[in-house]
């Protein structure tokens, strides 16, 4: 899956696996445990940002929302 940050020809850093795994497991471990959802999604945004400080909260949020439950299908 292409990460939707980096297009066209620009790649993405090095860490984008171990972030994004950082970021699946944070939100799974709390859903399983039985945090809200919303509340899972929070943190997840989180640790993205903490490895990402340079992208806004909204785009961080649409990314890791679009990692944890893919794309919206209608």
């Amino acid at each position: 899956m292409t990460d939707p940050r980096y297009l066209g020809d620009e790649t993405p850093p090095s860490d984008a696996p171990a972030c994004r795994d950082a970021v699946q497991r944070c939100y799974s471990g709390l859903c399983r445990c039985g945090q809200p959802e919303r509340y899972a999604l929070e943190a997840a945004v989180t640790v993205y940002r903490y490895h990402h400080p340079e992208i806004s909260p909204v785009q961080a949020e649409t990314i890791v929302s679009h990692w944890v439950a893919g794309p919206v299908r209608h």
